[in-house]
């Protein structure tokens, strides 16, 4: 049994099959705690109903009777009498897709759409994932436009050459040593136009807003594949 209570088994036996039988078929008519021993009835898509017997052993299926004399529904009746020999299944679905070919294409086909909720499931966390990395790349704060060591030397060239100039046409000439240039003790940013700092500042990358809700949109997706994960693995348990 998949319940330790005999009474939490066959309660779950009447409700959880109604895919595959008719629905609301299934009723207990014995229960017994002490010996361990239930029995219940429920009738068969095929339009068979079975009498079966839970207990620790395993599930047995005690009698069956086909419900109309078509033919159809008494070859089915036939199979079904065919599994009454048996000793016992170790569980009710072995049972039933014994018993009735057609419990046994909904098992199947149930059980592919609840895996395939859990791919699609699969697929969101993956694709979730991908969204929260590439939204949390490091961003490369060295890269300034404009500001290079090529442009330092061209700005260092171009006082010199100034120095130069003057010094040809019989102005006074600007010191050509670093140490005692004013221009040159200057703050490097003090002679950088004030447009650059503009474009530096806009072009700082935002904070990513979308990182708290991606974050919560992806476990809440991890969590809801793991919930329909365990409800497989009990439903086929």
């Amino acid at each position: 049994m998949r319940f330790a209570s005999l009474t939490d088994e066959l309660n779950s036996i009447t409700k959880d099959y109604d895919y595959g039988i008719v629905p609301g078929s299934a009723a207990v008519f014995v229960k017994d705690e002490v010996m361990g021993i239930g029995r219940l009835d429920l009738t068969l898509l095929e339009g068979v109903m079975v009498v079966i017997e839970v207990s620790n052993q395993g599930y047995k299926i005690a009698s069956s009777s086909p419900l109309s004399d078509d033919p159809v529904t008494l070859a089915a009746a036939e199979q079904v009498q065919a599994c009454v020999e048996r000793e016992s299944f170790e569980t009710m679905e072995n049972l039933l897709m014994t018993a009735s070919p057609l419990f046994r294409e909904q098992f199947q086909s149930t059980l592919y759409d609840k895996l395939r909720q859990v791919q699609q499931l699969q697929l969101m966390d993956d694709e979730q994932r991908q969204q929260y990395s590439s939204g949390n790349q490091p961003h490369d704060y060295n890269t300034m436009d404009g500001l290079s060591p090529t442009g330092h030397s061209s700005n260092h060239t171009d006082i010199t050459n100034l120095g130069q100039q003057h010094s040809v046409t019989g102005q006074p000439a600007l010191p050509t040593d670093s140490a005692s240039s004013p221009i040159l003790l200057s703050s490097p940013s003090s002679s950088l136009p004030d447009s650059y700092y503009h474009k530096q500042h806009t072009n700082l990358p935002k904070a990513d807003q979308s990182s708290p809700t991606t974050f919560n949109s992806h476990t809440t997706s991890s969590l809801d594949q793991q919930d329909l994960l365990d409800e497989i693995n009990q439903w086929i348990h």
